[in-house]
C-alpha cells in the first residue's frame, strides 16, 4: 500500500489523537511539526492524509508528552466518537463477540493500513471455553521501539474498555483476566485504572481472557435496533472505501469477520445482497471462488488455534467445519506441508 496515498480521515483518529495529545499538555504546533497538516483540515469533513503524515503527528505526541504509560492514558481518554459510526456502537452492541466483529470488518475505514490484520482471526478458544484475544501483534509502526511500546499499550487499553463495555456482566464469570510478557512497570498508577479483574506481568505473552459466556452471551436487547442502523451506515462506509480493493478481498473480509464452520455461499450472497450467481461470477473474474476462499479462512483459523490455544484437535476440527480430527490432520498437512503435532509444539 502506498504510505504517501491519503486515505486516512482527519476527522477520525488524527483529531481523536490531537484531542489527547493537547489534553495531555502538548500544543497544536508541536503535534502538527513536518505533518504537512493544516488546522484548516480540522473543519472538513472530507480531509484526509496520509501514513506518512499520520506517524508523523503520532510521533510529534509521544515525544511532547514524555510519559513511560502514555499509550494507556491515550488509550484510556480516546472517545469511541472518533472511530465513526462503530464508535457509537459500543454501547448498543448486542455482546461483545459482536463488536469485536464490527471492529474487525469496519477497522479500514478509520484506519486503512490495519486493514489487513484488521480482518484476520485474532482471539481463539482455550481450555474451560475461555475466549482468550492476543494483544502483541506486527504493525507498521514496529520499526520504531518508541511507537511500537505506544501503540501496544493504546490496543491494550482500547481492547479492555470494548472487553469491558460490551461483555455480558451478568454471567457466572464476568471476569476479564489480562497477562503481558513484560516486566513489572516501576509503576502501576496507570496500570490500575485498567478495567480488568487481574494483571500479570512476566508471562509467556500478552493476552486479555474471559469466560465464553462473557463474550457470546448476548444482552441489551432493547439496542439491537439502533446498532443495526449504525451497522447500515459502517456498510455504506465500507462499501464507499472499499471500491480500492478488489471485489475478491472485499468478500474475504467479510467472510472472515463473520465465519461459521458451517458458512455457504447462499447466507454470504445474502448477507451482501447479492445473488449466489452473481457472487460467484465476480469472484471468478478476481480469479477466486467461494470454496476456495472458505477453505482458506478454514486453514487459517485452524492454524491459529492449533499453534496458540489449548483445544484438543478434535474440537478444533468442529470450530473451524471440518468433519473429523482426521480430516482436519490431512488438510493442515495438504496445507503447510506439516502435522498437526508439529504446529503444537514449542
Amino acid at each position: 500500500m502506498d504510505f504517501d496515498a491519503r486515505l486516512i480521515p482527519v476527522h477520525r483518529h488524527p483529531l481523536g489523537f490531537i484531542e489527547v495529545f493537547t489534553g495531555l499538555g502538548a500544543s497544536q504546533s508541536q503535534l502538527l511539526e513536518n505533518t504537512g497538516i493544516s488546522p484548516t483540515q480540522f473543519e472538513m469533513q472530507e480531509a484526509r492524509i496520509s501514513y506518512n503524515q499520520w506517524r508523523t503527528l503520532l510521533a510529534n505526541g509521544v515525544r511532547a508528552c514524555a510519559h513511560p504509560q502514555l499509550g494507556l492514558l491515550a488509550g484510556l481518554r480516546f472517545d469511541w466518537s472518533f472511530w465513526g459510526p462503530m464508535g457509537f456502537m459500543v454501547g448498543c452492541s448486542p455482546s461483545l463477540k459482536h463488536i469485536a466483529e464490527s471492529f474487525r470488518r469496519y477497522m479500514v475505514t478509520v484506519q486503512p493500513f490495519y486493514a489487513l490484520h484488521a480482518a484476520r482471526s485474532n482471539s481463539y478458544l482455550d481450555k474451560g471455553n475461555r475466549v482468550v484475544e492476543p494483544i502483541n501483534y506486527a504493525t507498521s509502526l514496529d520499526a520504531d521501539p518508541v511507537l511500537k511500546d505506544f501503540a501496544r499499550q493504546f490496543r491494550l487499553a482500547t481492547t479492555l474498555r470494548l472487553w469491558d463495555e460490551c461483555g455480558n456482566k451478568s454471567v457466572a464469570d464476568p471476569e476479564i483476566h489480562v497477562r503481558l510478557d513484560q516486566p513489572a512497570p516501576a509503576s502501576y498508577e496507570v496500570y490500575q485504572q485498567l478495567p480488568c479483574q487481574s494483571l500479570q506481568f512476566g508471562c509467556d505473552d500478552s493476552t486479555i481472557s474471559g469466560s465464553i459466556e462473557l463474550v457470546f452471551k448476548r444482552f441489551r436487547p432493547w439496542r439491537l435496533r439502533t446498532y443495526e442502523r449504525l451497522q447500515r451506515e459502517c456498510e455504506q462506509e465500507l462499501n464507499r472505501f472499499s471500491e480500492r480493493f478488489s471485489f475478491a478481498e472485499r468478500v474475504r473480509w467479510h467472510m472472515r469477520s463473520r465465519f461459521a464452520p458451517d458458512m455457504e455461499l447462499n447466507q454470504v450472497a445474502e448477507q451482501l445482497q447479492l445473488t449466489p450467481r452473481s457472487l460467484s461470477r465476480r469472484l471468478s473474474a478476481d480469479g477466486e471462488t467461494f470454496r476456495s476462499l472458505l477453505h482458506e479462512i478454514r486453514m487459517e483459523i485452524a492454524l491459529h488455534h492449533l499453534r496458540h490455544s489449548g483445544l484438543a484437535v478434535e474440537e478444533i476440527a468442529d470450530y473451524t467445519g471440518f468433519s473429523c480430527a482426521s480430516s482436519l490432520r490431512r488438510a493442515v498437512k495438504n496445507w503447510s506441508g506439516r502435522t498437526a503435532s508439529d504446529l503444537r509444539s514449542p
